[in-house]
């Protein structure tokens, strides 16, 4: 007896192996690395035959810019902005927030830590993917700031915002091999406790300073 295969079916088997070809991508860049991505290990950890990735993706980029097409690779707008209320978060506030927010969703990340990890010396679709969603939350991100808070005269939110940012990126990628850098301890949850009260003590400086330099100018006005 010849069993019919409906396109019905043959669609969702189609479906399911596409998915299991994408989750056996984030598994061996998250345990092995970007580097050790290839159609033949992608073809063994999926459990499928090379030519379903050429048939379904066209090559190896296809499958990277399949998977950025999942959505997940990077947090969302709302997910950083979450919380703060323009008429009750003051600006220095809410930049400690969008920071620890920042924090919070790309340390639950593997796959997005592993290809941060990889970014400056493989430049693969992948790579590619990241960076452009990356610049278009950070740009959204900045957008609204603005739309809701006036800087004080001076003080570079955006800049502020790209250094800290960078600098977290930067230690929750080398947060998965070591423990410890420059002495500073960076795996655990109260490790990073500790260095987002760093990064408030430097956002409350900035603003502390441009408070002190309006009332110094205030009592130089009243001489």
């Amino acid at each position: 007896m010849v069993t019919k295969v409906t396109p019905m079916a043959a669609r969702r088997d189609s479906e399911r192996t596409q998915e299991r070809i994408l989750d056996a991508l984030a598994r061996i860049i998250v345990r092995n690395g970007l580097a050790a991505v290839g159609v033949n290990s992608l073809s063994r950890e999926a459990g499928c035959d090379k030519v379903l990735i050429y048939r379904y993706f066209g090559d190896l980029d296809g499958v990277y810019r399949a998977y950025a097409e999942r959505g997940d690779i990077w947090h969302t707008t709302a997910e950083i902005l979450a919380g703060i209320d323009p008429t009750r978060t003051s600006l220095s506030d809410a930049l400690k927030l969008c920071l620890r927010h920042h924090a919070i969703e790309i340390r639950k990340r593997p796959l997005t830590l592993a290809v941060l990890g990889a970014e400056l010396s493989q430049r693969t679709q992948l790579v590619v993917a990241l960076e452009a969603v990356r610049e278009r939350r950070a740009n959204a991100i900045t957008v609204w700031l603005a739309e809701h808070y006036e800087a004080p005269p001076g003080v570079d939110i955006q800049t502020i915002g790209l250094l800290l940012s960078a600098a977290i990126n930067y230690l929750a990628v080398r947060a998965r091999t070591i423990r410890v850098m420059s002495g500073v301890p960076i795996k655990t949850h109260e490790d990073w406790e500790r260095l987002l009260a760093a990064a408030d003590q430097i956002i409350d400086g900035v603003f502390s300073r441009v408070h002190h330099k309006a009332r110094v100018r205030g009592a130089a006005g009243n001489d």
